[in-house]
């Protein structure tokens, strides 16, 4: 009697080690193929640093500086925050980058200001499987992707490490890999009412498009400057 209640209880312990490994098993599999679903997709808040060259409470005073600026490599961008435009040379991930240029230019005897901008936080609410999540997460950091490769290429551009041939290849490839990431929100996204990311979506495709048919906004604008130009309406305007 006693071995048999040994050997129930042995056989008892094997089956419920079993059913939790074939458990966890399937939980693996399952979500490696996208079945169990997530609520919400967020990243992190970002804050971007940009070099104001001026500023001023009426746009048309700030205008004529920052076409100046286009011809000088700067983005010559203009952006109103906190109730002033102010004229944007470049931005930058990390706030000592911007310390370091805003340095150089008071050595120089140019006085700028740099702006801490904190980019709203990126957010969609709703049950999403593993798949979709990923997709999602990739458009909701699209913008500052954009950002930051394009800013690699601009500083290779300036530095000489790249030439504009290779610059325009770079820029091409960025188009290309964010094309991708739309394409697959238009495929499993399009008709689920997205349309504040959607909206975001198109106007970085835009942006980009003009910048790799390098469509200036005057005949003095270097390409250099179209690169960072186009960077800060990915930023501010997407």
């Amino acid at each position: 009697m006693k071995k048999f209640s040994f050997l129930s209880l042995s056989i008892f312990v094997v089956a419920v080690c079993a059913c939790i490994s074939c458990g966890y098993l399937l939980s693996t599999v399952l979500d490696a193929s996208g079945f169990l679903s997530t609520a919400n997709v967020t990243i992190e808040q970002q804050t971007v640093y940009a070099v104001s060259m001026n500023s001023s409470s009426v746009k048309k005073e700030v205008e004529a500086q920052a076409e100046s600026l286009k011809s000088q490599n700067g983005a010559g961008y203009v952006l109103e925050y906190e109730n002033r435009h102010h004229i944007i040379a470049s931005v930058y991930a990390n706030k000592n980058d911007a310390e370091l240029v805003k340095n150089n230019l008071k050595n120089s005897g140019t006085a700028c200001e740099i702006l801490a901008i904190t980019l709203l936080t990126n957010k969609i609410d709703g049950t999403f499987d593993a798949n979709e999540k990923t997709i999602l997460s990739n458009c909701l950091k699209a913008k500052f992707d954009c950002f930051e490769k394009l800013y690699d290429v601009a500083i290779s551009l300036d530095t000489g490490v790249f030439d504009k041939t290779k610059a325009k290849l770079e820029c091409n490839s960025i188009y290309s890999s964010f094309v991708s990431t739309k394409a697959n929100f238009d495929a499993f996204f399009k008709e689920k009412n997205l349309d504040e990311i959607e909206s975001s979506l198109k106007t970085i495709e835009t942006h980009l498009s003009n910048l790799i048919s390098e469509n200036y906004s005057s005949t003095a604008q270097t390409f250099p400057s179209l690169i960072k130009h186009t960077y800060c309406q990915i930023l501010f305007c997407a």
